[in-house]
């Protein structure tokens, strides 16, 4: 049972992905009255993350982890309505997975150590979230916006580990593997200025962006006393650039892509469509 309790506490560091920064879809806004739908793909390729506070495995106990995601996808269905010329808000609805890996060293008072690796899977999983988007026209078609969003989902998450128990010296002590499951709760707020430029049917994008990133993980245990392990984590980093462009196909239909940078690894495709 310690080693899942282990493996409960190390999975958290294997999920940020699915709470990711998201796109901004877009750097124009709807125009008042009008309503928009779009459909947006996102593939999350890398990011990292640090442990907040949480179920240690024992008290005096010591954790070094370096974690990364292999592959996240994101599926999100977004309505647009526009409050004002300049501003709009929207609703996010969808689903989203991923997969990721860890390598962890666990270090106790009395000089024995754990190195292993562990990867986790969670599944498809309802995704929801909201926000607003303002923009303010200036001279020769340039554009500043702004955009304001929070995501949220949670997910059942398989776990697979190996590890190797070491001695003081050095010398092996245990060798094994387990496997487990749990939950992960994800939500993010992000916040995303950003300048764009109208040349002809394209709009292309660049800016900034602020994403505060915490997950809320569980892991069942069999001690009636103590039911589940708990631990928070957040993002490694918070700030981040991106930079996209929006096309125009026809009047009401608008393309969409974009890439995201620096506190991690991501794209994302979209489609759009006018009311």
């Amino acid at each position: 049972m310690r080693k899942l309790i282990v493996l409960g506490l190390i999975a958290l560091f294997c999920l940020p992905l699915a709470a990711y920064a998201s796109s901004i879809g877009g750097a124009e806004t709807q125009g008042k009255g009008k309503v928009a739908v779009g459909l947006d793909q996102e593939f999350v390729f890398d990011r990292d993350m640090k442990l907040k506070s949480g179920y240690y495995w024992e008290e005096d106990d010591t954790i070094e982890d370096k974690t990364e995601i292999d592959q996240m996808y994101r599926t999100m269905v977004k309505t647009s309505y526009g409050v004002l010329d300049n501003l709009d808000i929207y609703v996010k609805l969808g689903t989203a997975d991923f997969e990721s890996k860890s390598n962890y060293t666990i270090r106790d008072i009395d000089g024995d150590y754990e190195i292993g690796s562990l990867k986790a899977k969670g599944d498809n999983a309802f995704a929801y979230g909201f926000g607003a988007k303002g923009t303010y026209d200036l001279k020769n078609d340039w554009i500043v916006g702004c955009d304001v969003q929070y995501l949220r989902h949670k997910h059942d998450v398989k776990l697979t580990d190996s590890w190797t128990d070491y001695n003081p010296d050095g010398s092996v002590d245990e060798v094994g593997s387990g496997s487990g499951k749990g939950k992960v709760t994800f939500q993010e707020w992000q916040i995303a200025p950003y300048i764009a430029k109208k040349i002809g049917n394209f709009v292309p994008y660049l800016g900034v962006k602020y994403s505060d990133l915490r997950t809320n993980y569980k892991i069942p245990d069999e001690d009636p006393e103590d039911p589940e392990g708990i631990a928070k984590f957040k993002a490694d980093d918070n700030i981040g650039v991106f930079v996209g462009t929006d096309y125009k196909i026809a009047e009401n239909w608008k393309l969409n892509l974009e890439g995201r940078f620096v506190d991690e690894t991501a794209m994302s495709v979209g489609a759009t469509y006018k009311f």
